[in-house]
């Protein structure tokens, strides 16, 4: 798991994963994001951030589902943009609001 682009007084920060192989289909990666999100919005909110997003690739289903089940909705279709993103993506978002308790 990571956060990245956390700036004082920025709205938005980013998270990203990585999982192994062996370790798919658990419900690891869902656990951990939200723990990760949840942390990310009590640590940073009183700092301005109020949304997390999540980028991944549009023929990524697991992706997709991880994201859903971590209360990350879609809201836009990505265009590829070479040469960072070759091929075209999902956008799903997070927002402070959507924090449970």
């Amino acid at each position: 798991m990571v956060l990245k682009d956390v700036v004082p007084g920025a709205a938005s920060a980013e998270v990203g994963y990585r999982t192994v192989a062996r370790a798919r289909g658990r419900g690891l990666a869902p656990r951990a994001r939200r723990a990760l999100s949840d942390w990310a919005f009590t640590t940073f909110a009183r700092d301005g951030l109020t949304r997390l997003v999540l980028r991944h690739q549009a023929d990524n289903t697991a992706s997709c589902r991880v994201a859903e089940k971590s209360r990350y909705a879609l809201t836009a279709d990505l265009p590829a943009k070479p040469p960072a993103h070759p091929r075209d993506g999902h956008l799903h978002v997070r927002h402070l609001s959507e924090r449970p308790g």
